[in-house]
């Protein structure tokens, strides 16, 4: 204890000749790279708005300015992504039949419609800095400043869902067609493409963290956290329809979408170079070289001391991350094992021909257990297979199929389950339980089957 006193000391006394040193630098080069939350942020009219994670990648020359405040310059590249969701989005207009010349009213249905936004911009910020020693090693660096950027690459994706065009002649036969190309009327769910956004924006952005200096204070460890925020609209055009008959524009450039700005936020690490102010002469280097070494003597001896207590620090944490990743997996083994033996004892059946779950204590538990090990496991998703017997059309089925699967998918978002970590999907009768060879077996095929993915 007395000699780590004796060090705290020797290094206060030091430390005018030392923050001396690192003042001879007065160019700086930063080079960083962060991840965390960056996200195309708009509130669609219709459906859901989900943000996204990406990263930035930035090079920075500052120039010091004072003995704490620097300015600077910068180029980078960050990546920004978003989600939308539509369950069941509508769209209709009149129309005129090109062949007969009688009015309709042109349909188009979204259903689980699910859309990827991704952002790539060339970013320009200029910033503003504040450094302050906090010992012989490391220093607070915080900035500040406005961020101009350039869109670079602006696609969507669809991820999932279905689109489908619909005409109904009210006139003619009261009477709505779909599934005809020659007309203009079909099913798609495949789309991508690049979105219209303004060519430049502007933003500001607010970055801190700590510096850690190596050797003589020529380069420097930096780690920290960052905040951007974007003050001008992407959006170009807030008029357009999601689907005009003819093509698909993306979220962000329909009706569906008032304004979107960016957002940023994470850690941010890299290295800093600085560059001399002076360069000493000849005659003055053997001086220097013998202040060097006490200075490295009084470093070596501080960092022995700080390295032994980092290192216990370090050996306590890793063993209590340990111990919470043993209970983590522990935890979770028992819940999967819990949803496991649900799906092999309770069976969700259904009359024939309908699509109405028949409620008991039993499956209103399982709901219950389904919807809690959900909320409680992120990542984990829940798929619903509707199945029917061999009984009537197979088109029939596949379509009874799905409505079971959405009739147990929307007890489950009304127990509490995440909307956007549900899907129904239909196999009709093409993967029956048992086979139906009597009413016993096609009763049991009559059912809904429920995936952990």
């Amino acid at each position: 204890m007395r000699m780590r006193k004796g060090l705290i000391l020797l290094g206060l006394l030091t430390l005018p000749s030392l923050v001396s040193h690192a003042q001879t630098y007065d160019h700086y080069l930063d080079l960083t790279v962060g991840g965390g939350l960056h996200s195309v942020q708009f509130s669609p009219k219709e459906g859901n708005f989900t943000p996204g994670t990406g990263m930035e990648v930035r090079a920075a020359y500052r120039r010091v300015l004072g003995e704490h405040w620097s300015a600077g310059l910068g180029l980078g590249v960050s990546w920004y992504n978003a989600r939308s969701f539509y369950e069941d989005y509508r769209i209709s207009r009149a129309a005129v039949d090109a062949q007969n010349g009688e009015p309709y009213e042109y349909r188009v249905i979204f259903s689980d419609w699910r859309e990827k936004q991704h952002v790539v911009n060339l970013e320009l910020p200029v910033a503003i800095y504040y450094q302050q020693p906090i010992s012989t090693l490391w220093s607070f660096l915080g900035s500040g400043g406005l961020k101009f950027f350039m869109p670079i690459s602006n696609q969507y994706r669809i991820l999932d869902g279905e689109m489908e065009t619909k005409g109904y002649f009210k006139q003619l036969t009261n009477i709505e067609y779909e599934n005809l190309p020659q007309h203009g009327f079909f099913k798609e769910d495949a789309y991508e493409g690049e979105a219209s956004l303004r060519k430049f924006g502007g933003g500001v952005f607010a970055d801190a963290g700590f510096l850690r200096s190596f050797k003589h204070g020529d380069m420097s460890l930096y780690m920290g956290l960052y905040f951007s925020y974007g003050f001008t609209d992407l959006s170009k055009d807030h008029t357009s329809s999601l689907f005009d008959g003819n093509s698909y524009p993306g979220v962000l450039s329909s009706n569906l979408t008032d304004k979107a700005h960016l957002m940023a936020a994470g850690v941010k690490v890299g290295i800093s170079f600085g560059m001399p102010r002076i360069f000493p002469l000849p005659e003055m280097q053997h001086e220097l070289a013998m202040e060097d070494e006490d200075t490295e003597n009084i470093e070596a001896e501080i960092r022995r001391s700080e390295t032994a207590e980092v290192e216990e620090v370090l050996r306590i944490a890793r063993q209590l991350a340990q111990q919470e990743e043993e209970r983590k997996a522990r935890e979770l083994a028992n819940v999967k094992e819990v949803v496991k033996w649900l799906n092999n004892n309770v069976q969700v059946e259904f009359k024939l021909g309908e699509a109405v779950v028949q409620m008991n204590e039993e499956i209103e538990a399982y709901i219950n257990d389904l919807t809690n090990y959900i909320k409680n496991t992120p990542g984990r998703k829940i798929l619903i297979w509707g199945h029917t017997c061999n009984l009537g059309k197979e088109s029939k089925n596949i379509e009874l199929g799905m409505q079971r699967a959405e009739a147990m998918r929307k007890l489950l978002i009304k127990a509490g389950c995440p909307i956007n970590r549900v899907m129904a999907r239909s196999k009709g009768s093409s993967d029956p339980l048992v086979p139906n060879t009597s009413e016993a077996n096609r009763q049991k095929n009559r059912r809904i089957e429920i995936v952990m993915k």
